[in-house]
């Protein structure tokens, strides 16, 4: 399992507001992304965000070590949000969108709130979205990442971790096969990048763009 990440601050703000991170131990990986909303102070829940659930998922796994299923996988999971979010908000304010990928044993298991995407890339190097942005554009949950783009209701956000609400995020699971390969990213790169766009920079990683108005970071997973 190797994964690369990277994140390009946009043009809108001052400081990025988008963070992300993994961890990969053999055969297990933990991936975790976050885009800040614009209220203040989002930016560092959404870093605050990613590093909890890093330092939380160590002592998780330990108790649910022999954990196979995806149910219980998302009981982990659910656990692990539960207890961070009362930490996080004693001493942040804001909001964020997130989402945890948890990959293992030939499976994967996703939880999400808001508009941060996991994607499986095709050998052609397209990606197959396979977790419906929760935002007004989206409400009946039928419409393709392409076709939200161009919706600006997608940048009307109807789920995400804030103060005043317990996580609640949706899970999503998926069957990995031996070299597959992932894309976890935030809306900047689903959104402001086109197809092309997206295909060339997982094929180039490092490679040079011109920033765009919206945060850009992405995780690229091969199995």
């Amino acid at each position: 399992m190797r994964y690369n990440t990277r994140s390009v601050t946009g043009r809108t703000r001052k400081t990025n507001h988008d963070y992300a991170g993994a961890l990969c131990d053999g055969d297990r990986g933990l991936f975790v992304i976050t885009d800040g909303t614009s209220k203040p102070g989002s930016g560092q829940l959404a870093e605050c965000f990613v590093k909890g659930v890093l330092e939380a998922y160590p002592k998780h796994m330990e108790q649910g070590a022999d954990i196979t299923e995806h149910g219980a996988v998302e009981q982990v999971l659910g656990s692990m949000l539960a207890e961070l979010h009362p930490a996080l908000f004693a001493g942040q304010t804001g909001t964020t969108c997130y989402l945890v990928g948890f990959a293992a044993h030939g499976k994967l298991t996703l939880a999400y709130e808001g508009d941060c995407s996991c994607g499986v890339v095709t050998p052609a190097g397209m990606i197959k979205w396979i977790t419906p942005p929760h935002c007004k554009a989206n409400w009946r949950r039928d419409r393709s990442h392409r076709e939200l783009a161009q919706d600006p209701a997608r940048n009307w956000i109807t789920r995400c971790l804030k103060a005043d609400r317990a996580p609640n995020p949706d899970f999503v699971f998926h069957p990995l096969a031996v070299g597959e390969q992932l894309v976890f990213v935030t809306d900047g790169f689903w959104a402001e990048l086109t197809e092309s766009q997206q295909s060339s920079l997982l094929a180039a990683p490092d490679s040079d763009f011109v920033a765009l108005e919206d945060d850009v970071t992405w995780i690229d997973v091969q199995f």
